[in-house]
């Protein structure tokens, strides 16, 4: 089953739903993206960074307990009208990866302790807490170790390729004949 995190139920409980098809041995992969209205398709975590925290510590839940990573295809599904494409989606991996990294941090065994006693709020401050963690650095660090752009947005501004690839479309459109001024992609 495919999961498409931008297409649902306005308060839609997307991470039960990614639990039980854990559990099932159901999912098979991701659509990433955010909403607000409808299908909107917009930048991962842009609406709802919290929610999609949460769909990844099921995510590490379950691999914590199975003692086994599930096969999940992780697929972006997005469509801008106003940011431009490659930022959007460049933001979008950043995303995934912080919320990834922070859900890997939540002390799953305080978690239990705290469901165990049904204390709610001390439930939710071991979420929050990893939540909240600032993993930036650690992911900077792990992108430098990895021979990556530390901050991969602010390399792909400087390099310039947006605007170069600007240039070549419009030239290709050009030299074919085509006199529309732009295009959607």
């Amino acid at each position: 089953v495919l999961v498409d995190t931008g297409h649902h139920y306005v308060a839609q409980n997307i991470e039960q739903i990614v639990a039980w098809l854990l559990d099932e041995d159901m999912l098979g992969g991701f659509h990433f993206n955010d909403r607000r209205y409808a299908d909107d398709d917009l930048t991962l975590g842009s609406i709802d960074p919290y929610q999609v925290f949460r769909i990844f510590h099921e995510i590490h839940t379950f691999a914590n307990e199975r003692k086994r990573q599930p096969k999940i295809a992780y697929m972006i599904d997005q469509s801008h009208n106003e940011k431009p494409k490659i930022e959007a989606t460049i933001q979008t991996v950043i995303m995934a990866q912080e919320l990834y990294v922070k859900a890997a941090l939540v002390d799953h065994e305080a978690l239990r302790r705290a469901q165990a006693a049904n204390s709610v709020v001390d439930a939710e401050l071991v979420l929050k807490k990893a939540f909240f963690t600032d993993v930036s650095p650690a992911l900077a660090a792990w992108r430098k170790a990895h021979q990556l752009a530390a901050d991969p947005l602010a390399e792909h501004r400087r390099s310039g390729y947006a605007k170069r690839a600007a240039a070549d479309r419009k030239q290709r459109r050009q030299d074919l004949g085509i006199s529309q001024a732009g295009s959607y992609a």
